[in-house]
């Protein structure tokens, strides 16, 4: 004997046909949300990328400028050693600028103070009674700096 399988009553199926519907459009909704995602996360991927790229090529020349610096400065300066080994053969001064003030450290030359000290100290007049009765002989040579002045 075989037994005839109850059919489900009208209204259980038609909620089970609209639960399965819910879930069925909950996932579709779902794939949409991760797939919108999926997407901004592959963009976001590509710029990250490229930013990386930029930031790679700028370092590189960023390499490339600093030895060019340093090879130009390797360069400069040997040739300055060049330059100072023959100055130094040939006993020559490097030619510098002048200097327009004096230097701090070093006091000032004692030819120059003794030039300021003579002429300040240097003829002593006698003033009073002796020196008015006196007659003093006047040479016929006079100094080789005093200028001839005649009147």
């Amino acid at each position: 004997m075989s037994k005839k399988k109850a059919t489900p009553a009208p209204k259980l199926a038609i909620d089970r046909q609209r639960a399965a519907e819910r879930e069925l459009n909950e996932a579709v909704d779902t794939a949409k949300r991760l797939k919108a995602r999926s997407r901004d996360a592959k963009k976001k991927v590509k710029e990250a990328k490229k930013a990386a790229k930029e930031a790679s090529k700028a370092a590189r020349a960023a390499r490339k400028a600093a030895e060019k610096a340093r090879r130009a400065y390797k360069k400069t300066f040997e040739h300055a050693a060049k330059e100072r080994k023959k100055a130094a053969k040939k006993r020559e001064r490097i030619a510098t600028p002048k200097r327009t003030t004096p230097s701090r450290n070093e006091p000032r030359s004692a030819r120059g103070r003794g030039r300021d000290v003579e002429r300040a100290h240097g003829r002593v007049w006698e003033v009073g009674e002796d020196a008015v009765d006196t007659e003093v002989p006047e040479s016929t040579e006079l100094d080789s700096d005093v200028p001839v002045v005649e009147g």
